[in-house]
């Protein structure tokens, strides 16, 4: 969600069941991205007939790599209506009638905003096998813990807001630190996603280095948080809702860095071996997604299933690859169906500085999960982003 959301990046998923060759691959990664609005289905009236079923997602899960096998093992129809951001997937949910969706993909931070209107049902942790086979920190993910030791989603997918950049101008050493992005020549050349909640808490970490809870801040350092944002507005000379205006900004070099992640994949993939990404040593956002059973589904049984299903290592190495944008996923068996190629470009692959660990790893490590504003409203972290994006710093 890649940095993200209302990503745009481009790439087409892999052929289903089989490993990509690099021919694939490539070409794949050169496809055309999607728009926010791509993937909406307007649901038929025999929509909740038998062995049909809706589901509420971000872009990706509705393309036929990623779904085509679920509705050829289940005799089914699986509906799909896509929403850019959390704030859109509670307004699709609250203007739709009760009944509407069977099943939710939400960021994790937004489950419990989910939960606090009784949308979705906790789940028994033991009734999803595959989560055998995930990373340990997504085993057990602390955002969607419910009461009685159940869980309220599987997680999905993930990726980092860490920065991508082109090598031709920013340097490995650079890119370990968020105040680089201060230097002179990065005047102008910076492109921004456009979104508060991710920006201003990675700057929340520039502040306050490896805060495992940037979202949860005092007033005091929101204010430092301002001060960090408005120094940087005059390095920035792109703002972009899709992350196929960031793509397009660091090929053209109207942008030579960009504080959104794994930008790399889409560009290398296509390509463009000149860029890289990372996490800095600050730290940097992770974004999580999860499958959740709707509370008011009509088609529990089958949801269920779906959940089950978008767990395995099959699909989610389809599901890193969408046409949408691309992440990475937790079920870490993704790597018997990759080659060599992408298993090393999504950096699943031995980290020579930290034995014992692969790269996504350490990446996961100094990473921190996204969260939501905790001491101060929504509207005033948002308030201080416009307020910042209408500066001239």
């Amino acid at each position: 969600m890649t940095g993200r959301k209302g990503k745009g990046s481009t790439a087409s998923s892999t052929p289903s069941g089989s490993k990509a060759t690099r021919r694939r691959f490539l070409g794949a990664a050169a496809a055309g991205g999607v728009s926010a609005w791509s993937g909406l289905t307007i649901f038929s009236r025999s929509a909740h007939a038998a062995g049909r079923m809706r589901v509420l997602c971000w872009p990706g899960y509705e393309e036929k790599p990623v779904i085509e096998e679920f509705e050829q093992k289940n005799d089914c129809k699986v509906e799909f209506k896509t929403y850019i951001g959390g704030e859109q997937m509670l307004q699709f949910y609250a203007q739709s009638p009760k009944g509407t969706f069977d099943a939710i993909i939400s960021d994790a931070e937004y489950v419990q905003k989910l939960t606090a209107q009784k949308a979705i049902d906790p789940l028994k942790a033991s009734d999803f096998p595959n989560l055998a086979d995930y990373h340990p920190k997504y085993r057990d993910f602390p955002p969607l813990r419910a009461p009685d030791n159940k869980i309220w989603a599987v997680p999905t997918r993930f990726s980092f807001y860490g920065l991508s950049y082109n090598t031709k101008y920013m340097s490995e050493e650079e890119a370990k630190t968020w105040n680089s992005l201060f230097l002179p020549k990065y005047k102008g050349k910076v492109a921004l996603f456009d979104w508060y909640l991710p920006n201003m808490s990675n700057a929340s970490l520039a502040v306050k280095p490896n805060n495992q809870t940037p979202y949860d801040i005092s007033d005091a350092d929101l204010a430092k948080v301002k001060e960090w944002l408005f120094k940087l507005r005059p390095q920035i000379g792109v703002f972009s809702e899709q992350n196929q205006g960031l793509v397009n900004a660091l090929i053209n070099e109207d942008a030579w860095v960009t504080p959104t992640g794994d930008m790399e994949i889409t560009l290398i993939g296509a390509g463009h071996k000149n860029f890289a990404s990372t996490v800095p040593d600050e730290g940097s956002i992770r974004w999580s997604e999860a499958a959740a059973v709707a509370a008011d589904s009509k088609n529990k049984e089958l949801a269920l299933k779906w959940v089950e299903y978008m767990s395995g290592a099959r699909v989610q190495s389809e599901l890193v690859y969408t046409k949408g944008f691309k992440a990475r996923a937790p079920n870490m068996k993704v790597t018997e169906f990759w080659n060599e190629e992408q298993t090393k470009l999504m950096s699943y692959v031995p980290d020579p500085k930290h034995p014992g660990q692969m790269l996504v790893e350490t990446l996961i490590d100094k990473s921190v999960p996204r969260g939501l504003p905790v001491k101060q409203p929504d509207k005033a972290w948002i308030a201080i982003y416009n307020e910042f994006k209408t500066s001239k710093g």
